[in-house]
Order: C-alpha cells, then structure tokens, then sequence
C-alpha cells in the first residue's frame, strides 16, 4: 500500500502514533515530520548537484552506488567493452553448448505429454492386452476390470504430473 506497508501496518502506525503523541499533538508532529523530509530532499539534491558540478558530469542520486557511479563516470566505453566482451563471448559459448540439451529436454517432455494423452484416454491397455475392448474370451465382463484400472493409472499419472 505505501511503500511496503500493507493496511494492518499502516494502522499499527497510526495507533502508535496517536498514543504516542496524542490527538491533540498529532497534526503538529506529522507537520514537523513533513518538513524534515522535505530538507533531506533538498539536501540530497543540492549534494548531487555540487558533485555533479565538481566531476563535469551529470549525476543522478542512483548513480551514487559505487558500482553504477565507477562504471558510468570512470570507465571509457572501450575499458567497459573490454572487460564485458569475455563475458559475453563466454555467454554465447554457454548458450550454443547447452542447445543439444535443451532441445532433448523439449523432445522428453514432448514424448512424456503424449504418453499422459495416452494414458488418460486408456490406449496404452488396449495396445498391452491386445485386445479391442471385449476381454479375451469375448465377454465385457474381462474388460471391466481393465477399464477400471485404465482409470486408476491415469488418475494417479495426472496427480504425479
């Protein structure tokens, strides 16, 4: 809701508040609170702006991290391209590599969803048994057992998958 509070912290924060100070004291001291936020502000931006003057260059306050600020202030592009290309080659090198195995995973889980297709609508028990839904000895009687446990391996293969 506001910055990371949620409406039961934000709540808590206004009951405290409150005991704290009182309903009497409270817009004062939110007031006060206000204008200090409001001079650190300021006071951040008139920082930036005097190192920025300082330094040539135009500095943002997220530009103040160490990292961001020696990779955008210090580092000539040729020095970044310098150091990132290694990476980056090594990077292509990773990819093309692991292209065989990526495309071996997506022909499994290929073959695994189709089994599943298979199994649910109970073609598999038909090919093992060789038969065409009328038992072995030509009555529906064998094949009730077999359809009921078509339907028992399906439903336990969608709960694993």
């Amino acid at each position: 809701m506001f910055g990371g509070f949620g409406g039961t912290e934000f709540l808590v924060i206004i009951l405290i508040a409150i005991f704290l100070w009182g309903p009497d004291k409270l817009p004062k001291a939110l007031a006060n609170l206000r204008r200090f936020i409001s001079k650190a502000r300021n006071m951040a931006s008139n920082a930036a702006a005097d190192l920025s003057r300082e330094i040539g260059t135009d500095i943002r306050p997220e530009d103040l991290n160490p990292k961001t600020f020696v990779r955008k202030h210090i580092l000539t592009e040729e020095d970044q391209e310098m150091l990132t290309s290694p990476l980056k080659s090594t990077m292509r090198d990773l990819q093309e590599g692991t292209k065989p195995l990526q495309e071996g995973l997506t022909d499994t889980t290929r073959e695994i969803e189709s089994t599943r297709r298979d199994v649910n609508r109970g073609s598999i028990t038909r090919k093992t048994h060789g038969t065409n839904g009328s038992g072995a000895n030509g009555s529906d009687a064998a094949a009730e057992p077999a359809a009921e446990r078509t339907r028992d391996r399906a439903a336990s293969f969608d709960d694993v998958t």
